[in-house]
């Protein structure tokens, strides 16, 4: 008997975190990719955003991206662009990161409403980019 109902249990908090993380990953791939890549020793990750009304009106974000394990002793440098010029991803111009947090281990904190009060616009694309230096298997 305590077999079965600690069996029943394992399954439903299975259920229940594959429920949440599918739930959660889903929201996020919508408007927001991560990619990483190796490059020499350094670990480069871009991550594109494609602004919506709902994204500009979010108070704050969240963007786990998991190659970044110590920021407190590799350092990082970021960087972040805007296209609003109707030509997709092949014009960047070069904006503020203000409003935008980098939290160990590899998260980003940003708060939307800070660049639509200052007029950006729902379609516009958003990219970050960061480098860091490679940390075991952190760059994914």
């Amino acid at each position: 008997m305590k077999n079965l109902s600690f069996t029943l249990l394992t399954s439903l908090i299975l259920s229940l975190l594959l429920l949440f993380a599918g739930g959660v990953w889903a929201k996020n791939s919508e408007n927001i990719t991560v990619k990483s890549e190796v490059i020499g020793e350094m670990c480069f990750t871009t991550i594109d955003i494609q602004t919506t009304e709902e994204w500009l009106n979010k108070e704050y974000e969240l963007i786990e991206f998991d190659s970044y394990p110590n920021i407190r002793r590799q350092g990082f440098i970021m960087d972040m662009f805007y296209s609003n010029a109707g030509f997709g991803k092949s014009q960047w111009t070069e904006m503020d990161t203000k409003g935008i947090y980098v939290q160990s281990p590899g998260t980003l904190y940003m708060e939307p409403t800070l660049w639509r009060d200052s007029g950006m616009q729902p379609k516009w694309l958003l990219r970050i980019s960061i480098m860091n230096p490679v940390s075991g298997d952190s760059c994914k």
